[in-house]
């Protein structure tokens, strides 16, 4: 094990019942080469033999490992590794967050600081390119088109997938991560990072597993997705006491079922009263005509996946058009009230189509 008490980089991974993850983990970390890092790895209670099996691998790694015992929660294990990292530069990861090139991690710390040195300033964050690892590697439109989207310079395109880096001071500053939810720290993060700095691109990649997409469903995920960040951009919080009791799959298949949340949903709307239920769905509206540039992006993403572009270099006519001369309307009154209705409506039907579905009989063969 390396002894090195002062590595450049402090990597933070926050873990529960990983087991499966840590060896890959372990060996895409131990083929990074010409920089000095040590990996913190905070478990929020694993019961599946993660930190034995962490102590293990750590004995044949060439850099530093801790385990550090955190209450439960990304937010709060993530903050105790960042209280007893060693590193002037800190980068938070998943535990299935995998780097394609031997060199980038230290790509990376150079084209940080060296952003660092042209603004003059600390408050700088730092995302990876993001790709995701599927078990079909058959070219996809859906997965293009959110790896695209994770490169734009927008910080509600940003999330933990991929990767947080920026220096200890300037996590100091931003308070370090919200804990007021179970989830959705980085997403609180990256809008901090927004209002108190600036976000950049590195040139380097990093992968993360697209499993839960192919077991639960890419498009169910997607809407599943869609009404939790809705939820947190309206601030309805008793969404997120809640949400863990509806979260279920199928016992047989894994597939999300989205029925037990959008009964839940309907039912807690009911008992408020009609006042606040117009509230919710107009600013559930403005959110909603708030994100209508993501159409027209959809449109140059597909252009370019047509050509055979990468993600990196897609041209966005449409999105630039939408932006100057169309997006003033999204957000007027009339557009919002408009997005409400239609929303309003998408849901009801998204209770029927899957109250259907979930009572029509099974097919044997």
């Amino acid at each position: 094990m390396n002894s090195d008490r002062n590595p450049e980089l402090s990597i933070i991974v926050p873990v529960l019942n990983e087991a499966a993850e840590l060896p890959t983990l372990f060996a895409a970390l131990a083929a990074q080469r010409a920089i000095r890092f040590e990996l913190l790895l905070c478990d929020g209670g694993s019961v599946d033999g993660t930190q034995r099996l962490a102590s293990e691998l750590a004995k044949k790694v060439p850099f530093l490992v801790e385990i550090i015992h955190a209450a439960r929660g990304r937010g709060q294990q993530m903050n105790s590794g960042a209280a007893l990292a060693k590193g002037e530069v800190l980068l938070f990861l998943h535990a299935d967050s995998r780097f394609l090139e031997p060199q980038a991690l230290s790509s990376a710390i150079s084209a940080f600081w060296k952003q660092v040195a042209k603004t003059g300033s600390q408050a700088v964050a730092a995302r990876f390119g993001l790709r995701f690892r599927r078990s079909d590697t058959s070219p996809s439109p859906a997965y293009f088109f959110y790896e695209a989207k994770a490169r734009l310079d927008r910080a509600d395109c940003i999330r933990g997938d991929q990767g947080c880096l920026l220096s200890r001071t300037f996590f100091a500053q931003l308070g370090g991560f919200d804990t007021s939810l179970p989830f959705y720290e980085d997403v609180m993060l990256a809008g901090q990072v927004t209002q108190q700095g600036h976000w950049m691109l590195l040139p380097t990649e990093v992968s993360t597993s697209a499993r839960r997409f192919e077991l639960e469903g890419f498009a169910t995920r997607q809407v599943f997705n869609a009404i939790i960040v809705n939820s947190f951009v309206v601030g309805w919080k008793e969404f997120f006491e809640f949400l863990p009791s509806l979260y279920q799959c199928h016992a047989n298949t894994g597939r999300l079922r989205l029925l037990p949340l959008l009964e839940g949903i309907r039912t807690r709307l009911a008992r408020h009263d009609r006042r606040w239920r117009l509230t919710f769905w107009q600013n559930t509206g403005r959110h909603v005509a708030a994100n209508i540039w993501q159409i027209f992006f959809w449109l140059d993403v597909r252009r370019n996946y047509r050509a055979e572009r990468t993600q990196g270099s897609i041209g966005t006519r449409r999105l630039s058009f939408f932006q100057q001369h169309l997006e003033w309307l999204t957000r007027s009154r009339p557009a919002g009230l408009i997005t409400a209705a239609a929303v309003w409506l998408w849901f009801r039907m998204l209770l029927i189509i899957f109250r259907l579905r979930e009572t029509a009989p099974t097919r044997t063969s």
